[in-house]
């Protein structure tokens, strides 16, 4: 009997053993072959198969995810490398230009902007035209995505001309005859009452120009930007039209001596726009009328009268300007 009981007893502590077992291990399949006919597989953490064995490398299923490892990986972006076409430019007068130019390496169409490090001394456009205003050191700066900032050192570098210095005319001496003399030619037009345009008719019809127009204020505006804010007691700006621009003829009375150099800064811009800075035409254009604005350009003054003027003969027409005074 107590064999019995005995054995009742193992056979209960048997069946829960084994009952204990397979909830530790999730359960079992009640049908042993759906793991190979259901088409579906319970993975194991170690990413193996339900029965030990590694994935198939040859089923879709089991790959790696597109756009994982390398042949996922984004490329970078290469580095560009700015070179402008000069390292340090000088400039000796108020207006001159420069056309500053560059290279992008690997080859690229990013957008190169330029940037002045001091507007008081140069300019520079959005195409990279420097511009001086006054003497001074400063620098350009290009810039562009992915790339460094180069920078192009600029020097404004001039000496203010010197104006000549007017002297006092002599006070008249007795001629012992009971009149005056003034110990010159008394013929000799005094420098105030000086009529440019009576000047100007007097070389034209001495000296052959080019088809000249005078200039209102929205031509002045446009070509001589500047000239229609100065006051002025005479203003003549005589300019050519024409395409083969071979001359032009300037004569300006200012009424305050300061405004000088703001004339002659403003003829000087205009000659050194038609010349160009070299590296490339400039307004004048053809070789022929280049080399005239070039070579056979004047800027003089006398007292508050300038004059610009571009001619073959531009010698002879500065003399016959200082003679007037």
């Amino acid at each position: 009997m107590k064999r019995r009981i005995f054995a009742v007893v193992l056979a209960g502590a048997m069946v829960l053993s084994l009952a204990a077992c397979g909830g530790k291990n999730g359960g079992t399949s009640s049908n042993p072959g759906s793991s190979s006919g259901s088409g579906t597989s319970s993975s194991q953490p170690d990413g193996s198969n339900p029965d030990g064995s590694q994935p198939d490398a040859s089923n879709p299923d089991s790959s790696v995810p597109s756009g994982s490892g390398s042949n996922g990986d984004l490329q970078p972006i290469p580095t560009i490398t700015i070179t402008p076409n000069k390292t340090s430019v000088k400039l000796t007068k108020a207006g001159a230009t420069f056309q500053l130019r560059y290279t992008l390496e690997p080859e690229t169409d990013a957008k190169v902007t330029f940037t002045s490090g001091n507007d008081k001394v140069i300019t520079v456009n959005s195409e990279g035209v420097i511009t001086a205003v006054a003497p001074g050191k400063t620098n350009v700066s290009l810039q562009c995505d992915n790339a460094s900032t180069v920078t192009v050192a600029v020097e404004c570098d001039w000496k203010a001309e010197t104006k000549p210095e007017e002297k006092p005319k002599p006070d008249p001496k007795p001629d012992g005859s009971g009149g005056s003399s003034s110990g010159g030619d008394s013929s000799s037009t005094p420098a105030s009452n000086v009529d440019l345009s009576a000047f100007y008719t007097t070389i034209t019809g001495k000296y052959e120009f080019g088809m000249l127009e005078l200039a209102d204020a929205s031509l002045m505006d446009q070509f001589y930007a500047g000239m229609s804010d100065v006051s002025a007691e005479q203003k003549l700006i005589y300019i050519t039209m024409m395409s083969m621009n071979n001359g032009e003829f300037g004569l300006v009375q200012v009424k305050d001596s300061k405004d000088v150099d703001t004339v002659k800064a403003i003829f000087q811009a205009r000659i050194d726009y038609m010349v160009g800075d070299g590296n490339g035409p400039g307004g004048a254009w053809y070789p022929g009328p280049t080399e005239q604005w070039q070579n056979n350009s004047r800027v003089v003054t006398n007292g508050n009268y300038v004059m610009m003027v571009v001619h073959e003969n531009c010698d002879d027409i500065v003399n016959e300007f200082n003679a007037l005074f």
